[in-house]
């Protein structure tokens, strides 16, 4: 999403975006925790750096965030869901991306499963869909997986982050 304004304690009434800025950009983003009917966890696997991520991605002008969550599940997953309960907020500061990211995070359970949507810069990194046995598997997975390159560093600390804070989620229930 383009960054259309900024408010400044010192400047309320200016219009223009401050110098400082450089040129950044804000981009909100829901991702979560989908789950299946035997508990297991979706994960996107990427190929193209043999790395796994949480199903997720940008929230489209006009969406609310759970429309959004349940439009990126069905397309990057292919299930039809039911949105459950708020995992927590990742904010990211991306200096090569000059983007700064919050990232709203969801639990979700799978209610029908279908074909997946992919873009055509998703399939260019060989998204596929993987299904792990369980939360602390998926941790494992990811952990294990890891890759030094710039977008996936961030991208991983993101979603191992909201992994083990779902798993702290799930183990209230």
């Amino acid at each position: 999403m383009r960054l259309i304004g900024f408010a400044d304690d010192n400047d309320s009434k200016s219009q223009k975006l401050p110098e400082w800025l450089g040129g950044w950009n804000a981009r909100i983003a829901v991702r979560g925790v989908l789950t299946d009917s035997d508990g297991k966890i979706a994960l996107m696997h990427l190929k193209k750096h043999n790395v796994y991520k949480l199903p997720g991605g940008g929230v489209e002008q006009g969406e609310s965030l759970m429309e959004a969550f349940s439009r990126e599940l069905l397309e990057e997953t292919g299930c039809k869901t039911e949105l459950g309960e708020e995992i927590g907020v990742f904010l990211e500061k991306r200096d090569n991306w000059k983007l700064f990211q919050i990232s709203f995070s969801y639990l979700a359970k799978a209610l029908e499963k279908g074909e997946l949507a992919l873009t055509e810069e998703e399939k260019s990194y060989g998204f596929s869909l993987v299904w792990v046995d369980d939360i602390n598997g998926a941790i494992k997975l990811m952990s294990e997986n890891y890759s030094n390159e710039e977008d996936c560093e961030p991208m991983l600390l993101r979603d191992l982050n909201i992994l083990r804070s779902a798993k702290q989620v799930l183990e209230k229930k």
